[in-house]
């Protein structure tokens, strides 16, 4: 008992410490959780006619907006969390330390999903309510699921990236590559019918593919329970390769000694 009451210490301390340090790159949010999220939300609001833009089409707009948001906070976060502590010289004893590297990945990794998410879904509400576009959701308790599963796949997601994003030297270059496929290929604002049909087979191995179906099933129909299965089996596999990852970067510190000239 004490030793999970420790390990949740520890997490929520380096999730309060991440929610500082995010304070001073105010600026990145302002990017990724207000500017972006508002903008492709007031286009893809504004392209159909008037006519078009039912309860329907609004609440599906506003979760890929969420979506791809939640995605790009993940993928530049990832890529500069352990590659910060390696450039101001903590990396090393993060390591060494009496705790467990991977608490301190999840728990910087936790405060900073946790307040990216919060201030896209405030911009996200704000724009809405600004437009006077009402939201609807008939299974708010899968929603709650869904968003859930969400978070946690997006932090299995993250410690497997950050892990191979530290082992290079272009780890911000590989986030900006990852980004826009991901979003096309995920389906989160144009339908994957748009894309071609030899590429299309890729979208099953992305989890915000699925998430993005459940969550839709959330709004009119019945909850898209196999959906929510794939997202589960996906973020499994996602943990089996962070784990590798994690492992080879761990192996490549502690026994070679050369992670500072990667």
């Amino acid at each position: 008992m004490n030793r999970w009451s420790s390990s949740v210490s520890v997490l929520l301390a380096c999730a309060r410490h991440q929610i500082l340090v995010s304070v001073r790159s105010w600026h990145f949010y302002a990017i990724l959780a207000i500017v972006q999220p508002g903008v492709l939300l007031l286009v893809t609001l504004s392209l159909p006619r008037r006519s078009q833009v039912t309860t329907y089409y609004v609440s599906q707009a506003a979760l890929g907006v969420l979506l791809i948001s939640f995605w790009s906070c993940i993928l530049w976060t990832s890529a500069n969390i352990l590659r910060r502590e390696r450039m101001e010289g903590t990396l090393a004893s993060c390591l060494t330390g009496v705790r467990d590297l991977r608490l301190v990945l999840v728990g910087k990794l936790l405060g900073t999903n946790a307040i990216s998410a919060l201030i896209t879904m405030l911009t996200v509400m704000t724009v809405l309510a600004a437009l006077r576009h009402p939201v609807r959701f008939d299974h708010v308790g899968w929603l709650v699921v869904g968003l859930l599963a969400l978070f946690l796949s997006g932090l299995i997601l993250g410690v497997g990236m950050a892990s191979l994003f530290v082992l290079s030297r272009f780890g911000p270059q590989l986030s900006g590559a990852l980004m826009y496929p991901v979003f096309l290929l995920a389906g989160l604002l144009t339908p994957l019918s748009a894309l071609p049909s030899g590429i299309r087979w890729l979208s099953w191995g992305i989890s915000l593919r699925w998430t993005k179906t459940f969550l839709a099933s959330t709004i009119q129909s019945s909850p898209d329970l196999p959906a929510l299965g794939m997202v589960v089996i996906l973020s499994a596999g996602y943990a089996i390769v962070a784990a590798v990852a994690f492992r080879r970067f761990t192996m490549i510190a502690l026994r070679e000694g050369t992670i500072d000239f990667v």
